[in-house]
């Protein structure tokens, strides 16, 4: 079963590449051909479309099947049309203009435009300013091309009025497309191959009639009359395969560079804000000399400008906002780091304080007694003090766990008050405390161990009023010499063990053996 499902990809491909291949074959049969029946060819190929068109819908389900069915229906009258004027090419009579096949060729243009509007709302959602700026300026650029190079010349024709409104209709038709064309190709990002063989179609339809179209205008005779129609035969291929391709089923990417001027993008509407004033320069068709086209290009040049500068407005409310948000983020980087940071100085606290008292705990006091017992020396002396309650287990007993923790607090905090600031202070468990002090003699450190025995003598008054007072036990070790750590603590629990033993609410000293 699986084998099967990877191959319907390649034979929907195959059905683009069968239809892509029938098509050219048709377009070489026209070139290569003398006889007069190949004009009826064109109209092969836009037939072909309305089938393709259907094939494409049943086969690959895209998301609405309305644009697409919009673009079918503009393609019947077109076929029509073709056929009407190939009629006339096979009988080498002169087509009637303006006739039934232009009022076809018009009508289906006017489809096609629905078709292109749905469909460039379907691909890019909702229309946004910025876009519709951009399009506005590319229409217009080409406005001014299609006046100097089409209209201009039709209007100083000698043609009657409902054949100029013709004339000039066509050309108005091809820049509605260019402007749907346009917000459709702005306003995708990554662009299904579907997507890219519609707006081939339009490329080509629009560069085909432009070529037609202008030559006819400018010189009287359409130039290169086969080469317009190959164009138009192949722009209609590449609607056919657009439908036709699977991806057509799949939905684009929007891009974000509505809002934003992509360098590609800003280079083309620069080229085209200067096609006006180029126009103007080389004097095309002696245009300089003619009041109403210098107004109207003016007018269209003053309007890219207006355009330009609420695109630049929208490019600055862009990067404004932009910027705002990108404070915004920094800002709240800077607050979570700061918040990282201190989670990170609690967590470090918590590992080496002991959480009831914050006293440092026997982790942090092992580390710092192994830094100073590597540096002992007879001129750089330490002290290791161990202190076990006496009395505790009572206060305990009688008052309560709650109570016994008040207490524990309570010695810590008269411990550290009778230290110095550099000494440190811990609780190892339960009530057993330890104090190291450096650079402090044997004979120093014995006052200082009395000190600290003379603090207990005043009672500590816990919660409710009640009044507890409890002595403690030292078993002190002084070191002289570059020690263990093992060995330190074994020496002062020794001198602790001797002074619980010699009755409590004492202090000894550890001596060497």
């Amino acid at each position: 079963m699986g084998k099967v499902q990877g191959m319907l990809p390649a034979r929907r491909d195959a059905a683009v590449w069968a239809y892509a291949a029938a098509g050219t074959t048709i377009v070489i049969i026209y070139l290569v051909s003398s006889s007069s029946a190949r004009f009826m060819l064109p109209v092969l190929v836009a037939a072909s479309v309305v089938f393709a068109i259907a094939m494409g819908l049943t086969r690959n389900r895209p998301p609405s099947f309305v644009p697409w069915c919009l673009l079918a229906a503009a393609m019947a009258p077109y076929t029509v049309a073709d056929a009407i004027w190939g009629m006339y090419q096979v009988r080498d009579a002169d087509v009637p203009f303006p006739g039934v096949a232009d009022m076809l060729y018009l009508g289906s243009y006017l489809l096609f435009a629905a078709g292109l509007v749905t469909l460039a709302r379907q691909q890019s959602g909702r229309l946004h300013l910025a876009g519709l700026l951009d399009a506005g300026i590319v229409t217009l650029g080409f406005c001014i091309l299609s006046w100097a190079f089409i209209i201009a010349p039709y209007l100083r024709s000698e043609l009657s009025a409902w054949p100029l409104a013709v004339s000039i209709a066509y050309p108005v038709a091809d820049l509605v497309l260019l402007s749907v064309a346009a917000r459709l190709m702005l306003a995708t990002g990554k662009r299904t191959p579907s997507l890219l063989l519609c707006i081939g179609w339009l490329l080509v339809l629009l560069a085909a009639d432009g070529l037609y179209y202008g030559t006819l205008a400018t010189t009287g005779t359409a130039i290169a009359e086969d080469v317009s129609e190959v164009g138009w035969m192949v722009s209609s291929l590449l609607l056919g395969a657009a439908v036709l391709h699977p991806s057509v089923g799949r939905p684009t990417q929007l891009s974000d560079g509505d809002e934003s001027m992509p360098r590609r993008r800003l280079s083309i509407l620069i080229a085209l804000i200067l096609v006006g004033p180029l126009i103007m320069v080389a004097n095309v068709g002696g245009i300089r000399y003619q009041p109403m086209n210098v107004t109207v290009i003016v007018g269209m040049l003053a309007t890219l400008s207006l355009l330009l500068v609420l695109r630049i407005a929208f490019l600055a409310q862009y990067a404004q906002s932009r910027a705002t948000e990108a404070r915004t983020q920094a800002h709240d980087l800077a607050a979570s780091l700061r918040e990282q940071e201190e989670l990170q100085k609690q967590l470090s606290h918590q590992a080496t304080h002991d959480p009831l008292t914050g006293l440092a705990n026997r982790v942090l006091l092992d580390e710092r007694l192994e830094s100073a017992l590597g540096r002992c020396s007879a001129t750089c002396p330490a002290g290791l003090l161990m202190l076990d309650l006496d009395g505790f287990k009572e206060v305990n007993d009688s008052l309560g766990h709650p109570s016994g923790d008040e207490l524990l607090v309570g010695v810590a905090r008269r411990l550290t008050g009778r230290v110095r600031e550099q000494d440190i202070v811990a609780r190892l468990g339960g009530d057993e405390f330890a104090l190291l002090v450096e650079g402090m003699g044997a004979s120093a450190l014995y006052d200082y161990t009395v000190r600290i025995l003379d603090s207990f003598k005043d009672s500590f008054t816990l919660a409710h009023g009640h009044s507890v007072r409890v002595t403690t036990s030292i078993g002190a070790r002084s070191i002289t010499r570059p020690t263990t750590l093992a060995e330190a603590l074994r020496d002062a629990d020794i001198a602790l063990y001797q002074a619980k033993t010699a009755g409590k609410n004492q202090a000894v000293f550890f001596e060497s053996p």
